[in-house]
């Protein structure tokens, strides 16, 4: 079954600040637990506007965030501009396209 764009069609503003927050404790934890270090790639799968790549980003060298909405993908987008992260890759497609929609490797992948 594809995927159908209208499901979240006029969404993507309200999905980010209507969506119930992650712990305030979410990077103290992975970054303890994972030994994040600064280095290597995040993939967050199903990333919608971006609210966890964002938050995320700052713990590694690069973040990608896949998801086959395109307005979520602008959201985040904008987020991540407001914001000044610069080093976040935005990549339309749906998980089951992976690996050849953003091949690996990936230090940690989130499914949010």
């Amino acid at each position: 079954m594809g995927y159908d764009d209208s499901t979240f069609a006029g969404a993507a503003v309200h999905y980010r600040y209507g969506r119930p927050g992650y712990s305030p404790q979410l990077e103290k934890l992975l970054t303890q637990e994972l030994d994040l270090d600064g280095s290597g790639r995040l993939l967050d799968v199903g990333c919608g506007p971006g609210s966890l790549t964002v938050r995320l980003a700052h713990l590694f060298e690069e973040a990608v965030g896949l998801d086959p909405d395109a307005a979520m993908l602008a959201e985040g987008r904008r987020a991540a501009e407001r914001q000044g992260i610069a080093d976040i890759v935005w990549v339309q497609a749906q998980a089951e396209q992976l690996p050849e929609a953003t091949p690996g490797p990936y230090r940690v992948v989130t499914f949010g």
